[in-house]
């Protein structure tokens, strides 16, 4: 766990100085904030399904924004079908905002953006109670993925205080494995294919 912690933190400020480095030679008039749906640079608390996490921005090029961050969802449980499911994820992601409708004055077009990117997943594995005569058992889901998705950024909260919705999907790219044996095909079609990658969250973010 510690190990995992400290690759987190690396990854992420690598990631960060990078965009950092990239974008400071960009000048801070090309985007106009009544405009725009992203600050020049944040760093926030995320809140969501992918779990509790820190992120970062930076905004480009008007219409794009570049954001880093982590995720870990640290052992959760809940009931599925009577018995338990326990979550185990951590995650670093890199992912680029575009604002289609830049340059617009309603307020839906100087807040909606969509998203791609990837995410690597460090551990992305559901535990499952068994029962009769299957034991319990784990399902390892694919860890580097691809991300699509779409959100509303910049809403106003308090100072320099702001908050950003996101509704997405970190899509697999390798069928799931279990422990035992076909439960992988059973779980991720119960859940529909979707929960393991499903990214709904609120991010809190300090606008710079």
């Amino acid at each position: 766990m510690k190990m995992r912690i400290k690759l987190i933190k690396e990854f992420f400020w690598m990631l960060l100085m990078s965009a950092l480095l990239f974008c400071c030679g960009k000048a801070e008039a090309q985007v106009l904030p009544e405009y725009s749906a992203f600050p020049t640079s944040s760093l926030g608390l995320q809140l969501g399904v992918q779990g509790l996490g820190l992120q970062g921005s930076y905004s480009f090029a008007r219409s794009f924004n570049l954001r880093v961050g982590f995720d870990v969802t640290p052992d959760v449980t809940f009931i599925y079908n009577s018995r338990n499911l326990r979550v185990d994820r951590s995650a670093v992601y890199a992912l680029v905002d575009w604002q289609p409708m830049y340059g617009n004055t309603q307020w839906f077009a100087t807040k909606w953006f969509v998203t791609t990117g990837f995410g690597y997943y460090f551990n992305n594995t559901l535990y499952r109670q068994g029962i009769g005569r299957t034991p319990d058992y784990s399902v390892s889901m694919s860890k580097y993925r691809p991300y699509i998705g779409t959100g509303l950024g910049d809403i106003y909260l308090f100072g320099n205080v702001r908050l950003r919705l996101d509704v997405g999907s970190f899509l697999p790219t390798s069928a799931p494995t279990s422990s035992y044996e076909n439960k992988a095909n059973t779980i991720t079609s119960g859940l529909k294919g979707i929960m393991p990658g499903l990214n709904t969250a609120a991010t809190f973010y300090i606008k710079f």
